[in-house]
């Protein structure tokens, strides 16, 4: 997980946990890269704030690091335009902020059983 905005990463951390799911946090694109580094699969939540401080190219890193990630980009209304760019560069799902937490788990179970979003 390489949240910016603490609330929202704290909302989804204890969101996966209730659930069963157990993400690990990275604070910076360095440390997310050696993270998923050679990892055949994993689920990366991202918001707005990461992609306006590391660019774009955050999402080619993530796919050179780890070939079977898939990215869930977060995004508030008032960063919808990021939205676009994200599904061009092969973002998994983009889901609009305050996310319910129904939405979040059938994206992961959805990643987990390889079924793509409609």
């Amino acid at each position: 997980m390489f949240v910016g905005n603490e609330e929202v990463r704290n909302n989804i951390l204890e969101l996966c946990k209730k659930n069963n799911y157990y993400p690990v946090i990275a604070t910076d694109s360095e440390q997310l890269i050696k993270k998923i580094r050679g990892m055949s699969r994993a689920i990366v939540f991202m918001d707005h704030e990461v992609v306006n401080n590391y660019g774009a190219r955050i999402y080619s890193r993530i796919n050179v690091a780890c070939s079977g990630c898939d990215v869930l980009f977060l995004c508030d209304q008032a960063h919808r335009d990021l939205i676009k760019e994200a599904m061009e560069l092969g973002v998994y799902a983009c889901i609009p902020a305050p996310c319910e937490e129904w939405e979040v788990l059938t994206m992961i179970r959805n990643i987990l059983a390889k079924k793509k979003p409609r």
